[in-house]
């Protein structure tokens, strides 16, 4: 069994997880009512798609850096290196203001050619907004410090969200465009409670005083790798509403996709945090050379994770038409098939196990990447081939058949180089530590 210390520090860690996550749920449901209800399924669906635009084009900019951030600056702090994070940040900076400049122009070019609303115009500043949150959150998350690593942008981001639209709605001027800038102010809040954060912990006289260290090397090495395994798998969330909103005329489909997302979500969110406390303690071992002590924590944590997913599955699947209709109103009951197959989804992906975590702070950036390539792949072809006729329902099965497809392909990759489980929920490799 893992050792009673260890297994005390990840109790306390999974228990603060799990209430910023909660936390975050909750603000993100309050947010979803509030905009639904009083926006309407229309105008609801033009924000969504907007956003979901918005957010794809931020994954280059810096959004899918999050994992490499966190894997280099936790080896950088186990190495006792401040002159690393000092380069591993000016690095990030480069690389965001050059790339968020090129993705900007080029989306501000691409909106203007279709001749489409403001809405996307005025959500621009919110790529490289995005891409900083996300930097400096994984800094702090390598560097050990969870609980502050995540309340800004789990807590506050959503609370100063949910506060400007409330005065939006008060004021009459809760549109698509009004969101997009209030969620843009929200960004910036938390940034600059981010950046104070790391310099009151992180920023101490001798990592000011250390000149900056830089292992482009190894950077330019994995970074690409990390990139695209994070990209592809924000693309099979996201792609679902896009496409929808491509190819299907009715916005309000967009709409539902989205409202089962969020119900999911509830259901995914003891994955979530699973990878966020047992990332930094995966990569410690791992260095050091202990793979039965990933294994073993690996595979408590999901049976863990699995058994609180299934109590909310159930009663999600159970009763769809309450919920849709009780938060969102009578207008959005037509969503209850499509949040029934994201639930679904969710169960299944939360069964496997932190299996795409497992390969990339490992080593094996690349066979994860493949798995993630396939199943997006596979995610999109089945969601454009069904959207004309089933909608958000089709773009949900589409979804559900690419998250099978990537955590099928990363489990046998985990059994292959692992030398470990293939389904870490029925895994009885725990050994004394």
């Amino acid at each position: 069994m893992l050792s009673i210390l260890v297994a005390r520090d990840l109790l306390r860690k999974v228990g603060g997880s799990a209430a910023l996550k909660g936390s975050s749920l909750l603000l993100g449901f309050l947010i979803s009512i509030l905009l639904a209800r009083t926006m309407g399924p229309e105008e609801f669906g033009r924000y969504v798609f907007a956003f979901s635009v918005i957010s794809l084009a931020a994954l280059p900019v810096g959004t899918a850096l999050n994992q490499f951030v966190m894997r280099e600056s936790a080896r950088a702090f186990s190495l006792e290196s401040p002159a690393l994070i000092k380069g591993l940040i000016k690095r990030s900076y480069v690389w965001v203001s050059s790339i968020g400049l090129l993705v900007c122009g080029s989306l501000w070019w691409w909106v203007s050619a279709r001749g489409d609303d403001t809405a996307f115009i005025w959500g621009l500043p919110i790529i490289p907004l995005m891409a900083l949150v996300a930097v400096r959150t994984e800094l702090l998350r390598g560097a050990g410090l969870i609980f502050q690593s995540q309340w800004p942008d789990m807590v506050l981001r959503p609370l100063c969200f949910v506060v400007l639209a409330c005065v939006l709605m008060i004021t009459n001027a809760l549109t698509a465009v009004t969101v997009l800038v209030a969620y843009g102010a929200a960004l910036i809040i938390t940034l600059l409670i981010v950046v104070r954060l790391f310099h009151s912990s992180i920023a101490t006289e001798k990592y000011r005083e250390t000149p900056a260290e830089f292992d482009d090397g190894r950077w330019l090495k994995s970074m690409p790798w990390f990139m695209a395994i994070s990209a592809i798998g924000a693309s099979s969330t996201l792609s679902g509403a896009i496409i929808l909103g491509l190819v299907n005329t009715d916005v309000s489909q967009v709409a539902a996709f989205q409202l089962g997302l969020s119900f999911s979500a509830l259901v995914g969110l003891p994955l979530v945090i699973l990878n966020l406390v047992v990332g930094p303690q995966i990569t410690q071992w791992w260095e050091a050379g202990d793979k039965d002590a990933c294994v073993a924590l690996i595979s408590q944590m999901t049976r863990l994770a699995a058994g609180v997913s299934v109590v909310g599955g159930a009663l999600v699947l159970y009763l769809p038409e309450i919920i849709l209709g009780a938060f969102y109103g009578d207008a959005y009951e037509y969503g209850v098939k499509t949040l029934q197959v994201l639930v679904v989804s969710q169960m299944v992906n939360v069964a496997f196990g932190p299996v795409g975590l497992a390969l990339t702070l490992s080593g094996f950036e690349r066979q994860a990447f493949t798995g993630q390539l396939a199943g997006l792949l596979v995610s999109v072809s089945i969601t454009v081939l069904l959207v004309g006729r089933w909608g958000a329902v089709g773009a949900a099965v589409g979804a559900f058949a690419g998250l099978l497809v990537w955590n099928i392909w990363m489990a046998f990759q985990v059994r292959r180089h692992w030398e470990g489980p293939f389904f870490f929920l029925a895994s009885g490799v725990v050994r004394d530590r």
